[in-house]
């Protein structure tokens, strides 16, 4: 059994060759290292004729990262399973795995090159008019599949078990629900937002609900979530869509995956003005970024529910008054773990990269405070969300320019 070494493009290219058909006997291989990513070294292995596929390999540190922050290589072995469970739950909306080393902490992948990444195509101003049925289509069918609904107790301690993976959720947790709310060292706030900053940091009640998010986060294992499902974690086209990067998996409460898709729509959503300089064409991108947000809400309950109407397999979680309850108290959750989504593109340790692109500081400071206070009403209000429009009227209206 191979040793843990770390990759050079020869050791991906022989990984690659060894763990496929794709490529033939007389290919000439070559592999490129791409991508900027601090837990992970990505190679794309590719013969003569452009065909392709995608090598992952987990590092033993994070680079940049907090010393507090410890990382096991199994954590590829758990992407590589959650990736797997998800695909049979949603066959057609995740990235497909080929081969998985433990050992080594490697990933053989299919290459999306096809597709692009949904963040860059939304700064772009381009349209997915699938986008919001598809990743609900996910969402619904792996967190499903993984919940108490189609899972006997015996059967979900398990797969709590298999799929343990406290190292990446600390790290989840201090980025998203610790360290923009506190005054932390790691956070990278302008100093033209520190006062906006100040302002959550000693809000007691803003504490409080986040507090309380924390502990859904902590002792809520109501599925497998994804853990990171940002506009970064999806590629799409016109079509298709695939979800990847599952390093951060682990059980959780299902309005985390949902929220942190939310929140990512509505940063877009408070970007849009800035980064697109025709006054109709941002309107008509925020409009659109709205629909898409209601469009995974109602396709994500519809879909939710009919599953557990047609597979619930506990009889003590038949009942249909019930369902609709663990329904609603789900977009509870996503409204406040979208909140903190905001909030953390904003000032947490890794900020969006399309604030770096708008050169005006007065409209780059106006995009945060929207978003700010977006993701501060979000989260203080995370109990009383009862529909989805309640949740898109708070909304910014007004525009940077």
């Amino acid at each position: 059994m191979p040793q843990y070494r770390r990759f050079t493009a020869d050791d991906a290219i022989q990984f690659a060759n060894q763990h496929s058909e794709l490529f033939g006997e007389h290919s000439k291989l070559t592999a490129v290292s791409f991508g900027d990513n601090h837990m992970n070294q990505v190679f794309r292995v590719k013969n003569q004729f452009n065909t392709s596929l995608i090598v992952k390999q987990a590092l033993p540190f994070a680079r940049g990262l907090s010393d507090r922050w410890p990382l096991t290589l199994d954590r590829s072995r758990l992407e590589a399973q959650a990736l797997l469970n998800f695909s049979k739950a949603a066959p057609l909306r995740v990235v497909e795995v080929l081969h998985y080393d433990p050992e080594l902490a490697a990933i053989l992948m299919e290459d999306l090159d096809h597709l692009v990444l949904l963040s860059s195509a939304l700064n772009e101003g381009r349209q997915y008019q699938k986008l919001g049925v598809q990743v609900a289509e996910f969402v619904a069918n792996s967190s499903f599949a993984n919940s108490d609904f189609a899972l006997d107790l015996s059967a979900k301690k398990s797969r709590q078990i298999q799929f343990l993976n406290p190292e990446p959720l600390q790290i989840s947790e201090d980025l998203l629900l610790n360290d923009p709310f506190s005054n932390n060292e790691r956070n990278q706030i302008d100093a033209s937002l520190y006062p906006l900053a100040q302002h959550l940091w000693l809000d007691e009640q803003l504490q409080a609900k986040v507090a309380a998010l924390a502990a859904s986060f902590r002792s809520k294992p109501q599925t497998l979530l994804h853990g990171d499902l940002t506009s970064r974690s999806i590629f799409v086209t016109a079509d298709d869509l695939k979800v990847i990067d599952a390093e951060f998996s682990g059980f959780g409460p299902i309005g985390l995956d949902a929220g942190l898709f939310v929140g990512s729509l509505m940063l877009h959503y408070c970007l849009t003005p800035a980064l697109q300089p025709d006054v109709i064409k941002a309107r008509d991108q925020q409009n659109y970024l709205h629909n898409q947000i209601k469009l995974f809400w109602q396709q994500f309950q519809q879909q939710f529910l009919e599953n557990c109407r047609q597979q619930c397999r506990d009889p003590l979680f038949g009942n249909e008054l019930y369902q609709k309850q663990f329904v609603a108290d789900i977009l509870h959750d996503l409204t406040g773990f979208a909140g903190c989504e905001l909030i953390r593109q904003i000032i947490g340790t890794f900020k969006a990269p399309a604030l770096a692109t708008i050169q005006s500081p007065a409209v780059r400071l106006q995009v945060c405070q929207h978003a700010l206070t977006l993701g501060q009403r979000l989260i203080l209000q995370h109990q009383q969300a009862n529909t989805i429009d309640q949740l898109l009227s708070w909304l910014p209206t007004g525009s940077a320019q």
